[in-house]
């Protein structure tokens, strides 16, 4: 190897080592996001159900009162009850037509007593959407007209036969939540982030801050903490590998080009005789027509299924008349019927599940852990779709239809027993007029 060869691979190796490095850094920060956000939507649901909950059954006490109303002294008892029961709610408030009515407790929230939140102008949008998408949404953070803190709240519409009766509110402050949201982001090592709640009626983004620390530049992460119906944007700035990860990386991609150098030929040899070696399998065991498994490869799944205490269903599938559309359309359309019949069962079937063609327009498919009932339901499932679905080729529209014996399997010992029991069923099938399922008893 000359000199100038050996200073390309260096460079080579040094510039994979940042990419590398850069990559890596970029993963552990995406996993690092996605653990964040997985902690802090636990720990915030936990919080706000109570917010729900307490809404929840204030909304219901007004429903089903007789009046469609809530007397001062029911209120300040139930009140009392569910924020001593729901510890993360601060404040609950009924507003009849959206007025703030009642309050508890009653000194920390009485100025708000009269407040219209569907006049306000910063609290309509909300309000309304609280009304007309009847969902569950959590607004914040927001400043309280009743004592100027900020805070998060959860509204949720009234109403009856008769229309809009008014609104539930839990109220959460933001200094409830805001230590528990740091503590998440200080264990897991986050130094550089931005929470940013929800909040229809505010345009000013800064405003609408939960938290925030460090720096956020231009390679950020940002997720999605989701609250009900409601999201919030949660930005982590990267970190990076640092020298000693690129340090590393350098001497291992070092070693590995000096280990792979002097065996690269074997190693290519190698390759190829285990891909000529997996195409004869795989020719061995694949229908030519549909790729789909033959009876070769349907036997060597049996063989494999026997390694496992496994019980099934196996269904034989067979294309009613399918010798009449050979006979008027010729061999060519009849193998295109054959091909989009596999890819029609194929897409319907279940991952675990193994379709097969054996032989000319039969089909088997071994269902294992189904039970008898199940297979027959989503074999009756795919005989209606079949018979829904036209096969289209060119100005050619051919409806076909197909009758399946299905058959349970109690062990892999069973399997070939069932796929005779199978094909006894799908002989009854065809002599009961076609088009239809039948199980094996």
């Amino acid at each position: 190897m000359n000199k100038s060869i050996k200073v390309v691979l260096v460079m080579s190796i040094l510039i994979l080592t940042e990419f590398l490095a850069t990559e890596l850094s970029r993963i552990n920060n995406q996993k690092e996001s996605a653990n964040v956000i997985s902690t802090i939507n636990k720990e915030m649901k936990k919080v706000f159900n109570d917010a729900l909950i307490t809404a929840e059954v204030l909304k219901e006490v007004v429903v089903l009162s007789e009046d469609s109303s809530i007397s001062l002294e029911a209120f300040n008892k139930l009140s009392r009850t569910l924020l001593f029961s729901y510890s993360n709610v601060d404040s609950l408030l009924y507003l009849p037509q959206g007025v703030v009515t009642l309050v508890y407790p009653y000194d920390e929230n009485k100025r708000a007593i009269g407040h219209n939140v569907l006049q306000d102008q910063s609290r309509r949008l909300g309000a309304e959407q609280s009304i007309n998408c009847r969902k569950n949404t959590v607004i914040g953070p927001v400043k309280l007209v009743q004592n100027g803190k900020q805070a998060f709240i959860l509204r949720k519409a009234i109403t009856n036969e008769s229309g809009f009766i008014g609104f539930s509110s839990s109220i959460i402050y933001l200094e409830t939540i805001l230590n528990s949201l740091e503590s998440i982001l200080e264990d897991k090592n986050i130094s550089n982030y931005s929470i940013v709640g929800f909040d229809p009626d505010n345009r000013n983004f800064h405003e609408k801050v939960i938290s925030s620390k460090g720096h956020i530049d231009c390679d950020v992460d940002i997720s999605i903490v989701t609250i009900f119906n409601t999201n919030w944007q949660v930005s982590i700035s990267q970190g990076d590998s640092g020298l000693l990860a690129r340090a590393a990386i350098f001497s291992t991609l070092f070693i590995t080009l000096l280990l792979i150098m002097s065996p690269v030929k074997f190693f290519n040899q190698y390759r190829r005789s285990e891909k000529q070696r997996f195409d004869l399998q795989n020719e061995a065991y694949t229908d030519f027509l549909t790729g789909l498994l033959n009876r070769r490869g349907l036997e060597n799944r049996f063989y494999a299924l026997k390694e496992q205490e496994v019980s099934g269903s196996i269904a034989v599938f067979d294309i009613d008349l399918f010798k009449a559309i050979n006979d008027t359309y010729g061999h060519e359309i009849g193998d295109v019927v054959l091909v989009q019949f596999a890819l029609l069962c194929g897409a319907k079937t279940e991952l675990n599940f193994t379709l097969s063609r054996t032989g000319g327009e039969e089909f088997v498919l071994l269902m294992p852990g189904v039970k008898s009932s199940e297979a027959m339901l989503f074999c009756e499932e795919l005989r209606q779709e079949v018979a829904a679905t036209p096969i289209l080729i060119n100005d050619l529209k051919i409806e076909i239809t197909v009758s399946i014996g299905v058959a349970h399997f109690d062990s892999a010992d069973g399997i070939r027993t069932a796929l005779a029991e199978a094909d006894e069923a799908l002989y009854k099938a065809k002599q009961s007029g076609r088009n239809r399922v039948y199980v094996k008893a």
